[in-house]
């Protein structure tokens, strides 16, 4: 089963809480795994909280703002700042206390001339982890969406944004790795999810990290009917990057693909499958014109490297520490901004596999962009919104053209001259006194004295001020006034639940 979880909270530090505190269980497994984990791998205990406070320091530096959503979700599952933050860079922890490592994962992307690209990865790591994964969708306050298929407590790993972007995963090693603690990777492959406004934006911010745990993020990009993808491959010597090839075929597993990091490459030596994985996926793939992503998994479907296949699973006759399978196998919609996650290897798959028909597509509605009021006297109202209430111009105001675009922060209001009918009537603020369609806007504030202080005498409030309270702690007080054409206003001072540090 794939489990989703969408934020309501768009500041880092209450969307850490929020989903810190929505996960108690799983965050706190997630810990637990990754102490087993690193001990074993270093054969004896580790120093967590030491771990954790070293990567703390690089990803405050290098990522404040996931700093802070680190440190809201330990607070919300009664956790140490540390403890989350080592986890966050569980692939540099690895790397510092033990000589090998793991591989993991198996990349597919395929451009195509006039279509969208394909974009699919199987995700392997340790069985024991298998529950331990989820599908998270973040809102941001600038209205863009980072979705991201990740571990409990892990703000990222493989993704796509709602800007044409999409990142995936694959694990590298280097003679180089385990020196310290770098930038983490997990964290990197976040970032640039978040942060970056292109493609370029995106290649400069990988190029620019210093890492200690070398890692493949292959970025996928498409927009306006073009699209484009490379796997840039980190490593602490420096960066490398692997293109398509002439066909737009794409394909990455856990081995160096550019110079000079190929030359000290540690995983021709611990983990020799991946060349034939890639070698497999490069002959059943290139030089076809109909490869779509049901194509690719049907190609990803092999058991032939047993442990190390394209399709992985168990081997029971092995220890604890080499236990893998194919935790999940992902497709990105790059296009649109969404991803397909199934849990479990590409065998497990149904045939419609990222491919929906429009019977069973789900609409993805994004944030409210605008709204409307019409009114008889579009300057009145111009004055009102702008010069008494103080909100900015979306677009330059022109009183002859008879409409005004207001910005309202995450919506614009237009407001558009009309003539026809009667204004429906006023309402009030108590709901079931009003007959049903749209009430009213309301504008949070800091403070609801300082609001109501700056608009008395320059407004008709409607009622004196109203307090409400939810079982759960969260409450409102608001008060609710009349713009010049009565429609209903409300400033409103909300104190949410976790929400605040």
């Amino acid at each position: 089963m794939t489990r989703r979880f969408r934020s309501t909270q768009t500041r880092p530090w209450d969307r850490g809480h929020e989903f810190g505190s929505a996960h108690v269980e799983q965050v706190g497994a997630s810990v637990a795994a990754y102490q087993r984990l690193f001990d074993r791998a270093a054969g004896s205990a580790v120093d967590l909280d030491r771990w954790g406070t070293l990567a703390l320091e690089r990803i405050t530096a290098a990522a404040p703002a996931l700093a802070d959503e680190i440190a809201g979700i330990a607070d919300g599952a009664g956790l140490s700042v540390a403890a989350v933050a080592a986890i966050n860079a569980r692939t540099e922890v690895l790397a510092a206390v033990s000589a090998t490592s793991p591989s993991e994962c198996t990349t597919v992307v395929r451009l195509r001339d006039g279509a969208p690209p394909v974009s699919v990865q199987a995700w392997d790591w340790f069985a024991e982890l298998a529950d331990l994964w989820l599908v998270w969708e973040i809102p941001h306050e600038s209205g863009h969406v980072t979705t991201t298929v990740t571990e409990y407590g892990i703000v990222g790993k493989i993704g796509v944004n709602d800007r044409g972007l999409g990142v995936h995963f694959n694990i590298l090693h280097h003679t180089g790795d385990g020196n310290g603690i770098g930038v983490p990777v997990h964290v990197l492959a976040r970032a640039v999810l978040d942060e970056s406004r292109d493609l370029n934006h995106a290649l400069v911010r990988l190029a620019q990290a210093e890492v200690s745990a070398s890692t493949s993020l292959t970025l996928v990009a498409s927009t306006g009917g073009e699209s484009a993808a490379v796997s840039v491959e980190l490593n602490p010597g420096g960066v490398g990057y692997a293109l398509p090839e002439p066909d737009g075929l794409l394909v990455h597993t856990n081995h160096f693909l550019s110079s000079p990091a190929n030359l000290h490459d540690r995983e021709l030596r611990d983990g020799p499958d991946t060349v034939i994985r890639f070698d497999l996926l490069r002959r059943r793939l290139s030089g076809r014109p109909d490869v779509d992503a049901p194509a690719v998994v049907e190609a990803m479907t092999s058991h032939l490297l047993g442990g190390g296949a394209t399709c992985c699973h168990v081997d029971p006759a092995l220890p604890a520490s080499a236990r893998f399978e194919t935790l999940a196998t992902v497709s990105l919609d790059v296009e649109n901004g969404t991803l397909t996650a199934h849990s479990g290897g590409p065998c497990t798959i149904p045939a419609d596999f990222a491919a929906p028909t429009k019977e069973n597509t789900v609409l993805k509605l994004k944030r409210i962009d605008n709204m409307d009021i019409l009114t008889r006297d579009v300057d009145a109202l111009v004055e009102f919104y702008h010069g008494v209430l103080g909100l900015p111009f979306h677009l330059p105001y022109e009183k002859d053209e008879e409409w005004a675009a207001i910005d309202m922060g995450n919506v614009t209001l237009y407001i558009f001259k009309s003539e026809v009918g009667e204004h429906a009537p006023r309402r009030t603020a108590i709901n079931p006194d009003n007959a049903p369609g749209y009430d009213s806007i309301a504008f949070e504030v800091d403070s609801l004295d300082e609001a109501e202080a700056a608009l008395d005498g320059r407004v008709e409030w409607v009622d004196e001020r109203i307090q409400w309270k939810h079982p759960s702690g969260t409450w409102y007080q608001y008060r609710p006034f009349f713009d010049p054409d009565g429609n209903m206003l409300y400033v409103t001072e909300p104190h949410i639940v976790g929400a605040g540090a």
